[in-house]
């Protein structure tokens, strides 16, 4: 019988894409609705990145018998955090070139140079805030993961 290996970049991964897919789920739904330009909406995107990490911590610890170290959990929220963005972001610059969505209109410094450099900013802030929110969301919820019958004290 073939024993199944659960990994760290494995469950990062595909929750990542779970995480990533309803993160442009709803982003869709903010503009069919027409409530894209509201910004304070835009915060649940980090809302979704949340569950995601958390989800992902707990599916591995169940892959693993209970058991997870520190490491694990933040590599699993680095994942998470890695691949939803970079998913969200490609969704986000074709939305940019395609579709003229002026997400990058607020970070052009001049029109000198177009669009294209203050499209990249935003993507490469969005990648970049994924994987550190992802890493500090798996640190904060190891508290909770880290013992296998989810005591915070050892008393």
């Amino acid at each position: 019988m073939e024993q199944r290996r659960t990994s760290v970049q494995k469950t990062g991964t595909y929750y990542g894409v779970i995480t990533g897919i309803v993160a442009i789920v709803y982003h869709l739904l903010l503009i069919v609705t027409g409530l894209a330009n509201v910004t304070s909406l835009h915060f649940l995107t980090g809302v979704i990145l949340v569950v995601g990490v958390c989800l992902g911590i707990k599916r591995h610890k169940q892959l693993k018998n209970g058991r997870i170290n520190y490491l694990e959990g933040i590599g699993v929220g680095f994942m998470v955090g890695l691949v939803s963005s970079v998913l969200y972001s490609t969704a986000q610059v074709l939305g940019d070139y395609l579709f003229d969505m002026a997400y990058s209109y607020p970070y052009m410094a001049d029109d000198l140079y177009g669009d294209e450099p203050a499209i990249w900013i935003v993507a490469t802030t969005w990648v970049i805030f994924g994987c550190a929110i992802g890493a500090f969301v798996a640190y904060l919820a190891m508290q909770f993961f880290k013992k296998p019958d989810h005591k915070l004290t050892d008393i």
